[in-house]
């Protein structure tokens, strides 16, 4: 949920997991708050995964899942094509990235722009991540938010490394 998967870890992962178990269904989940989300669902569908997630191009990224269309994308014309045409995801990417307007005063992450690959220093999954960040900007401690994070990880490692999620 932290989106801590990198491209060869997931490799490494689901070609085992495979290679182990030929005929179980392998279904990957990831956010891409690191920025490494698309890489990683490629290798995931290269090392033999049944089904990874993704989001809607206007809704995906950050805290969210890799972005439909740019795995579309690099997937074409290889062994691992998943026969979308780009036209229609763009085409209902469009419709989101409207709808997604009428609630853009609910966004709780107006800060986060990006991806930033500082989560795999202190591993805040998503939603924790956004809440989180929310709640230093709702404080006036915004410029501070990488104290927090580091804060966020020393506790972490404190409590013993906990499941988060």
């Amino acid at each position: 949920m932290a989106g801590l998967l990198k491209p060869q870890a997931a490799k490494i992962l689901i070609s085992a997991l495979r290679e182990r178990h030929p005929d179980v269904p392998i279904h990957v989940h990831t956010h891409d708050t690191s920025g490494a989300g698309v890489a990683s669902m490629i290798e995931c569908a290269r090392a033999g995964a049944d089904v990874v997630d993704v989001a809607v191009d206007s809704m995906s990224g950050m805290t969210s899942q890799p972005s439909f269309g740019a795995l579309v994308a690099s997937l074409q014309r290889t062994p691992e094509d998943t026969g979308f045409r780009l036209e229609d995801i763009s085409e209902y990417s469009s419709y989101w990235e409207q709808a997604r307007t009428l609630y853009a005063p609910f966004e709780c992450c107006t800060t986060m722009k990006s991806g930033n690959a500082d989560v795999y220093i202190n591993e805040i999954p998503g939603g924790q991540y956004t809440n989180l960040q929310f709640q230093a900007y709702s404080l006036g401690l915004g410029s501070q938010f990488h104290k927090v994070k580091s804060a966020y990880t020393e506790a972490n490692q404190l409590l013993g490394d906990i499941i988060k999620v």
